[in-house]
Parts: C-alpha cells; structure tokens; sequence
C-alpha cells in the first residue's frame, strides 16, 4: 500500500513537471518574441499563428484542432485560408504529408494531439472536447487513458493546472467597482491586412480553447493604437 502511494506521488510530480514545461514553453515564445520589438508587429505573430497551424497539419491534427494549436478561433484561420494562397497551399501541402505518413484521423495519437489534449483541458475544455480538437473519438481516448496510466495522470495534471476561475471551485464573486485605475495596455503595430479586413465569424464555428486572455478578433484598431494586454 504503502510502495503503491508512494509511485503514485511520483507519477503526479512528473505529470505536473510535463504541465509546467509546456506552460514555460509558451512563456518563453511571448518573451523572446517582446525582446526582438518593442512594438510587436501583427504581421509577425500572424505568421507565427500560420505556422503552428502549419506544423499542427503536418502531425495530423484537423483545422479546428490547428486552431487550437496556433492559439486562434477556428473562424479567423478558415478567413486566413480563404483570403492568404500561399497559406492555404501550405497547409494542404502539410496536410498531404501527414496523410502519406498515416497521421490523421483514425491513426495513433501523435505527442502533438496528446499536448493538444492538455494544452485544451488546462485552459479549461472538459476531457471529451479536449479529445474531439485532436481528432480523437471518446471511445479511442477512454482506452487510451485506461492502458496508459501515465496518460490519465497527465489528464489530473492538466486540470490541477487550471486556475479556480477555469475550473469552477472557489467562491463566484462580484467584480469590484472601479477605483480610476488604469487598464494595462500595450502598443501593436496593425501592418496586417488580414487581421484588419473585419471578416466577421462564421455560423457554426466553434471557439478553440483559450488561455484567459481576450483575442484580437480580425477587426482592430487604427495604427499606432494601444490594445488591452
């Protein structure tokens, strides 16, 4: 009993230790990108969205799950594929190469869907909507969980990881008045045409998970204008 307590409080420290590299990982992109600008261009994070969207295709994932991959709604990255060829022809180049590899729907998950997975469930998604951005059935994930226990002690992880607003607990609380305090913002540069031609969301379209912050929708503000951080 005793050796069984003991393996399963090393398993939550490694599973949590996994939860916290990838929280890191995505740290360390904000900073380095902030070091490179002082005023980040929208075209640049545009294109850094495109290619994890990219590199999500590649691995199998499905467009709502690119989405997610790439930190976006799934309605601004079907207008980015109608409105920017050169995008479009790289994801379906990406998307031809997972399929003559046997990645996909139906296939094995890959390392990409399970971080997907966690990434979804951590910004607050339940476990069966996590699964179905990965292209995962309900059925394939219950059975993935139940012979890889490693697997269900990262699903635990990833929701401890969840703030108490994402996961429910803690007590519902009325936002305080405001005091005159100043709302933090930060400047961008609005150089991208595709996120300032205001194509408006598509009907049907489901928002892919997100990790608290407000997205920047493809409408903004004139250039040179601050928005909320």
């Amino acid at each position: 009993m005793v050796d069984s307590t003991a393996h399963q409080a090393q398993q939550d420290e490694w599973a949590d230790r996994i939860l916290a590299w990838i929280t890191s990982q995505e740290q360390m992109d904000r900073a380095l990108r902030e070091v490179l600008r002082r005023t980040p261009s929208q075209r640049e994070e545009t294109v850094a969205h495109m290619a994890e969207a990219v590199r999500a295709a590649a691995q199998g994932l499905t467009i709502p799950g690119c989405a997610a991959a790439a930190g976006i709604p799934e309605h601004m990255l079907r207008d980015w594929l109608d409105l920017d060829t050169s995008f479009a022809e790289a994801l379906r180049s990406a998307q031809a190469l997972a399929a003559a590899h046997g990645l996909g729907p139906g296939a094995a998950p890959t390392p990409a869907a399970l971080r997907l997975v966690l990434d979804a469930i951590r910004k607050g998604a339940t476990w069966p909507v996590a699964a179905g951005l990965a292209g995962i059935s309900v059925r394939r994930f219950n059975r993935l969980r139940a012979e890889a226990p490693p697997v269900a002690a990262l699903i635990a992880a990833a929701q401890r990881a969840r703030s108490p607003r994402k996961n429910g607990s803690g007590p519902r609380r009325r936002p305080a008045r405001s005091t005159g305090r100043r709302t933090g913002y930060r400047l961008v540069l609005l150089d991208d045409p595709l996120l300032s031609s205001g194509h408006p969301p598509r009907a049907g379209d489901a928002p892919a998970p997100n990790d608290g912050r407000r997205e920047r929708g493809p409408t903004g503000p004139a250039d040179g204008a601050a928005t909320p951080d």
